[in-house]
């Protein structure tokens, strides 16, 4: 949809592609990851070379061989955790496999575009992309150096698009992100915010590629104002759990309640065998009033709601805080 409608296509393609390099980076390389982000290039790389105006140049052009390449390295590292798994190698085995395997993998790259590259087949970087890492008079394109919307963005520029509560409040929900909140999605917006920010400073018309993530980062932040002042108003953390669940909890109870849970008997020959049957009988009995019991007990403690104990101050600065947010 991206390729078909907008230009920009190639932002989101290298946002996604940095994101999964960074898991790697990370240590958070798994097979979800794996599939996730190799369904995504197959799929996305089909679709995009199906648009007459694009063609072949996903796989041509410089601007996008970056997210083929972390690709490519996927595949070798998702080969070399097949190994590890099946031959059950060490640490340090693993990893006399995965350089082996990046070498190889290297060595086969740089034969390929050797042979390749003199033919012509790769594209050269686009005047607007080489305007990003150099200044704007020295892209070669004097009618590109003209624009004004490719002159760098200052502070006044990202005040006047995004306005100025946003640009207040948008370090907020980042650093909250970035230090609180910092795991396999949330560093996608990490990510995002990171080279959204960079880009955009470099070259004004990027601001429009920082209100997505701005928007993002802002909710966050007065969502947790929000959690806050209710609060504080009403002594509990706010929840639809109860409204949501209230029927499941319900139904689960029930059927826990009528539900006898099965005993295996075993059959023997004897004249004891009606008094052994006896004493099953009764210990189902007592079975089924623990379970009972305990499902009851479990379905009111998840229900009810969490209640916090503060002190009077905690709660008049939750209150200005609530009332801030709902004046913005």
């Amino acid at each position: 949809y991206m390729v078909a409608a907008w230009g920009g296509y190639i932002f989101v393609l290298n946002m996604v592609g940095v994101h999964a390099l960074l898991l790697v980076l990370m240590g958070r390389f798994t097979d979800q990851i794996y599939t996730a982000y190799s369904l995504f290039y197959l799929i996305g790389t089909f679709l995009a070379v199906q648009i007459p105006v694009v063609g072949w140049a996903p796989l041509k052009s410089l601007e996008q061989l970056g997210p083929c390449l972390i690709f490519l390295g996927y595949q070798g590292l998702q080969l070399t955790e097949v190994i590890r798994k099946q031959k059950n190698f060490s640490r340090a085995q693993s990893w006399k496999l995965r350089l082996l395997v990046a070498s190889v993998g290297l060595l086969l790259l740089v034969v390929t575009v050797t042979i390749v590259a003199p033919s012509g087949y790769f594209g050269p970087l686009s005047s607007r992309v080489r305007g990003l890492f150099v200044r704007h008079t020295k892209t070669g394109n004097p009618l590109v150096d003209s624009v004004a919307e490719h002159q760098p963005a200052n502070a006044g520029a990202y005040e006047q698009y995004l306005t100025k509560h946003v640009v207040l409040l948008c370090p907020v929900g980042f650093a909250y992100v970035a230090f609180c909140q910092f795991h396999d999605s949330s560093s996608f917006l990490v990510v995002y915010g990171l080279a959204a920010y960079f880009f955009s400073n470099k070259m004004v018309r990027l601001i429009l590629l920082t209100a997505p993530i701005a928007s993002v980062l802002v909710g966050i932040t007065l969502s947790h104002v929000w959690c806050w002042g209710v609060t504080a108003l009403l002594g509990r953390r706010p929840s639809l759990q109860p409204f949501l669940m209230g029927s499941s909890t319900s139904e689960t109870t029930t059927t826990t309640a009528t539900t006898t849970p099965t005993i295996t008997k075993s059959s023997k020959k004897g004249k004891k065998k009606g008094a052994k049957e006896e004493d099953d009988d009764d210990d189902d009995d007592v079975l089924n009033k623990t379970s009972h019991a305990s499902s009851t007990t479990t379905a009111s403690s998840s229900s009810k709601p969490v209640v916090y104990n503060e002190n009077y101050l905690v709660r008049i600065v939750r209150l200005v805080l609530f009332g801030y947010c709902i004046l913005f």
